[in-house]
């Protein structure tokens, strides 16, 4: 049998067309660019991002309980992530509360409705079909701050943020480099097919797509915002106007 071709060049060009379709597109990523200072527009990304990452752990352990036997590898580190995630959400809460949000109408909300379909769609993966197809979405996910960087030190830069009030993104971005080189690894040793590389790009560029929505989510809500309009977020008008 031949060796697939562990073609990580490839994965790298998916992930970079759809961080670039994300970014030139997105109507938040526009707001940005044209000098948004608001920082209620940051809150409402950081309770997205409380929404699905309360839930990361969860998923990735469900890969490891149905693996079969002989997987020990794909096992332990899945089971290892898993325990590493668990509790993160609580960072994207401290920074929410850094920045004068009271964070228990936070954790009474529902997610927005593409927060929920990217939580989902991960579950989704976890339970059925390939097992090594959630690694696509790890992928992206440790390397993303080659791509959202800029737009962190945008948000920072424009609406005046300490670092212990970014605590989620400062600490994520020296936890996924870490992450990164360990998904890399598990890749090359778990794609053992060239159906394990298709199922890991097509999960890698579906879950970057949905997790893009939500900035679409995100925008729309902020201009309910700002035009006063009835919102369940409407706790953030606090924010109105602080630096």
């Amino acid at each position: 049998m031949t060796e697939p071709t562990k073609d990580f060049e490839a994965l790298d060009a998916r992930m970079r067309e759809t961080w670039d379709a994300i970014l030139g597109q997105s109507p938040l990523i526009h707001t940005l660019k044209g000098g948004c200072d608001d920082r209620r527009l940051y809150a409402l990304y950081l309770i997205e991002t409380f929404q699905y990452t309360r839930h990361n752990a969860q998923n990735q352990a469900l890969v490891g309980v149905r693996l079969t036997p002989g997987h020990t590898t794909y096992l332990q580190f899945c089971l290892r992530h898993a325990a590493e995630e668990a509790g993160h959400e609580q960072m994207a809460l401290h920074d929410l509360k850094a920045i004068g949000v009271d964070p228990a109408p936070v954790t009474a909300l529902a997610p927005m409705p593409s927060t929920e379909v990217l939580i989902a769609y991960l579950y989704w993966i976890s339970i059925q079909g390939n097992p090594v197809q959630r690694l696509g979405y790890s992928y992206w996910a440790e390397n993303s701050y080659h791509y959202i960087g800029p737009v962190l030190k945008a948000i920072q830069t424009q609406m005046k943020l300490e670092p212990k009030q970014m605590t989620f993104f400062v600490e994520h971005a020296t936890i996924d480099t870490r992450h990164a080189e360990q998904v890399k690894q598990m890749i090359a040793r778990g794609a053992r097919s060239e159906q394990d590389w298709q199922d890991i790009g097509r999960v890698l560029e579906i879950s970057l797509r949905l997790t893009g929505n939500i900035l679409t989510d995100v925008q729309r809500e902020y201009e309910r915002l700002q035009a006063g309009a009835p919102s369940p977020y409407a706790f953030l008008q606090v924010l109105a106007g602080s630096r």
